[in-house]
C-alpha cells in the first residue's frame, strides 16, 4: 500500500469529506452507532486532516479510525466507488507511527508476538488435527476455525476427501495470514509477518483459503506491501462448489426440511466476487435454493467481524450483526448459512437462539452422517 494520503487515497478522502453523507446508509457501523462519528464522512475528514497536517490525531480522534469493519459496503453505494476502508487502513498506520492507536492494538501486536495469531490457543497443533498429507492443493485453515472450533477443519478435510482432490494441509508458520496486524495499523509488523508466511508456503502450487479475509490478504494485500506468494490463491468454496454434482449425488434423496437462508460474506462477495458459487453448493446439498435475504450480493450487510472493530467496538459490532439476524428473521430462515467462518462467529455471538452454519457444516449434516454407507462415499468400498 502507498503512502499515507497518496494517489486515489488522498482523492478519495477529498470526495468524502465534501459529500452530504449520502452512503451513510450503507455502512453498519454508522447504522449501529448512530452517531456522526461513525459516518463515512467524518472518519475520512479525520484521515484527511491528519494526513495534511490541518489537525494532529490525538487518541480520541485515532479511535474515530477504528470505527470501521473494513467491509467496502460504502463502496458500492458510492457514485465514485471510494474505498473508504482502505483510506481508514492508512490512517490507522499514521496513528501507530505517532504513538495514537487504541490501547487495544498494542494487545494485539504482542499477541501476535506471541503466538503468530490473534489468538491465545496454539492453532498449530489445531491445523494438525485436519490430517496433512501429500497432495497438489494446500488448504489454509482460518484462524477463527481453528480457535474456536476445533472440529471444523477436520471436517474440511474429511469433506475434501468425498471430491477425491488430493489435498494437504497448508500449515503456514506463522499460523495466521496476518490480516488483524494490517486492520490494526501495525503494518511493518504485518509485512514481516507476512514474509513469514509466504516463505513457508513456497513449496505449494495452489492453495485453497477456508476463510474469505485469509483469502483476500494473501491474494491481493500481500503483492500491494510487496510480498510475493509463491502459489495461486483461491477461496474454499471454488473446491466446493466444483463437486456440486458429488454433493447432489451423496445427499439425501428428500430435499432438506428445515428453511435454510444465505447470507453472502462481505470479502466473499464484495472483493471476490464469490456469489453463484456458495449457492450451488448449498442447492447441490439441500435439494433445493435457499432462502434469499433482503440484502444481498454486493449490498450485503456486514456482520461486523473484520477490520478489528470487535476489538474496538465490540458492543457496536454486535449490534451489526444483529441486524444481519432481523433479515433472516425476515424472510422465516430456520438456519442461516454463511460462506466464511468469520462471519459465522459474528452472527453466532450476536443471536445465539439462530442456528447459524458454514457451507461445510451443511454438507457435513446432510452428508457424513446420512450417507456414510451409501453406494459413492468412501465408506462403501
Amino acid at each position: 500500500m502507498s503512502s499515507p494520503a497518496s494517489g486515489d487515497v488522498a482523492q478519495g478522502r477529498e470526495t468524502c469529506s465534501f459529500c452530504p453523507k449520502l452512503c451513510r446508509h450503507a455502512c453498519p457501523v454508522a447504522e449501529a452507532e448512530g452517531t456522526e462519528q461513525a459516518t463515512p464522512t467524518y472518519k475520512q475528514q479525520v484521515a484527511l486532516q491528519a494526513a495534511s497536517g490541518v489537525r494532529a490525531l490525538d487518541p480520541e480522534r485515532a479511535r474515530v479510525l477504528y470505527k470501521c469493519s473494513d467491509c467496502s459496503s460504502t463502496s458500492v453505494a458510492c457514485r465514485h466507488r471510494v474505498q473508504v476502508g482502505d483510506s481508514l487502513l492508512e490512517a490507522r498506520a499514521q496513528a501507530v507511527r505517532e504513538g495514537h492507536a487504541p490501547a487495544e492494538m498494542q494487545a494485539l501486536s504482542r499477541r501476535f508476538q506471541e503466538t503468530g495469531s490473534p489468538y491465545r490457543a496454539d492453532l498449530s497443533r489445531r491445523a494438525q488435527a485436519g490430517r496433512p498429507r501429500r497432495g497438489e492443493i494446500g488448504v489454509f485453515p482460518a484462524c477463527t476455525t481453528l480457535a474456536h472450533e476445533p472440529d471444523g477443519f477436520p471436517r474440511v478435510m474429511l469433506l475434501l476427501d468425498l471430491t477425491r482432490t488430493e489435498v494437504t494441509t497448508a500449515l503456514s508458520d506463522p499460523p495466521c495470514c496476518g490480516y488483524p496486524l494490517l486492520a490494526a495499523g501495525l503494518v511493518e509488523q504485518f509485512r514481516e509477518h507476512a514474509q513469514r508466511v509466504a516463505k513457508s508456503l513456497q513449496s505449494f502450487e495452489r492453495i485453497a483459503v477456508e476463510g474469505a479475509g485469509c483469502a483476500h490478504t494473501l491474494r491481493t494485500r500481500y503483492r500491494e506491501h510487496g510480498v510475493k506468494l509463491r502459489p495461486s490463491v483461491a477461496p474454499l468454496v471454488d473446491l466446493l462448489a466444483a463437486n456440486t454434482e458429488g454433493w447432489q449425488k451423496l445427499s439425501p434423496e428428500a430435499p432438506a426440511e428445515k428453511t435454510y437462508a444465505y447470507h453472502d460474506p462481505c470479502t466473499l462477495a464484495r472483493r471476490l466476487g464469490r456469489i453463484e458459487e456458495p449457492r450451488a453448493v448449498l442447492r447441490a446439498a439441500l435439494g433445493k435454493r435457499a432462502v434469499e435475504l433482503g440484502e444481498r450480493g454486493p449490498e450485503t450487510r456486514c456482520s461486523g467481524g473484520g477490520g478489528v472493530y470487535p476489538l474496538t467496538h465490540p458492543v457496536e459490532a454486535r449490534r451489526c450483526g444483529e441486524r444481519v439476524a432481523e433479515l433472516a428473521a425476515e424472510v422465516s430462515a430456520d438456519v442461516l448459512v454463511t460462506g466464511c467462518p468469520s462471519a459465522a462467529r459474528r452472527l453466532r455471538l450476536a443471536n445465539p437462539d439462530l442456528e447459524v452454519q458454514t457451507l461445510d457444516q451443511v454438507l457435513a449434516e446432510r452428508i457424513l452422517d446420512p450417507n456414510r454407507h451409501r453406494e459413492g462415499s468412501p465408506d462403501s468400498t
